[in-house]
């Protein structure tokens, strides 16, 4: 993501800084083995069209944005925050056509962004416990480990968690990783009437299996809205 816009605050037109508005473009043409080389400026054609106008440049706000969508969609609607030092709007970046150029637009107001729910990797936590350990554990161990993670995932808020990274499919997705006194939490739930050989190899299971979206981190899922700016 460009760090700055151009902003015409009479027609809320914005363009994004950098070198690709001076890439060439390349038209085919009728007959000819090689495509025409056509150049390109953008920005000055901007700041010619708008050249009776008041322009600003935004800075964006960095880690501000939010997307509708998987980040591989070319057609996903996403929102960052950008300032001028004394105001902070909300930019919309979004396209109509694959074939059109991606089109922003300035949304008076703020980003808000809050976690809704912590979730197991469920199915895909019993299936590693069954690869890495299906010759110790019975299929009701492994069930029984599924449901005390889920009984205790139960009672975190996302803010009991820190977070470790981003899902990189979907920004709205984010990972945690169990603690170890989270991880003593769970295993004295099995600790009654499981034997102390096997909560060792439970144990270095969770080790082994919590780094970055592996399955025993926790999934904190997370919804957006944008705050109208109140009039004055």
């Amino acid at each position: 993501m460009p760090k700055s816009l151009l902003r015409c605050q009479e027609c809320n037109r914005l363009l994004l800084l950098g070198p690709h508005n001076q890439a060439p473009a390349y038209r085919l043409r009728a007959g000819e083995p090689e495509p025409l080389e056509i150049r390109r400026d953008d920005e000055a054609d901007f700041r010619a069209a708008h050249a009776k106008h008041c322009l600003d440049e935004l800075r964006v706000v960095e880690g501000s944005v939010v997307s509708e969508g998987w980040w591989a969609d070319p057609m996903r609607v996403s929102y960052f925050e950008a300032t001028d030092g004394r105001e902070t709007v909300v930019v919309r970046r979004h396209r109509t056509q694959l074939d059109r150029p991606v089109n922003y637009e300035v949304i008076p107001g703020a980003i808000e962004v809050r976690a809704v729910s912590v979730d197991v990797q469920s199915r895909d936590l019993a299936r590693q416990l069954e690869a890495e350990l299906g010759s110790d554990l019975a299929p009701p161990l492994v069930r029984r480990f599924v449901d005390a993670v889920q009984e205790f995932a139960g009672s975190l808020e996302p803010e009991d968690l820190e977070e470790i990274c981003i899902d990189p499919r979907d920004p709205l997705v984010s990972y945690a990783r169990l603690d170890e006194k989270h991880v003593i939490a769970i295993l004295d739930l099995l600790r009654p009437d499981v034997p102390a050989e096997t909560l060792r190899r439970l144990n270095r299971f969770v080790v082994e299996n919590s780094e970055g979206d592996d399955v025993m981190n926790l999934m904190i899922r997370k919804a957006f809205t944008i705050r109208e700016s109140q009039s004055a």
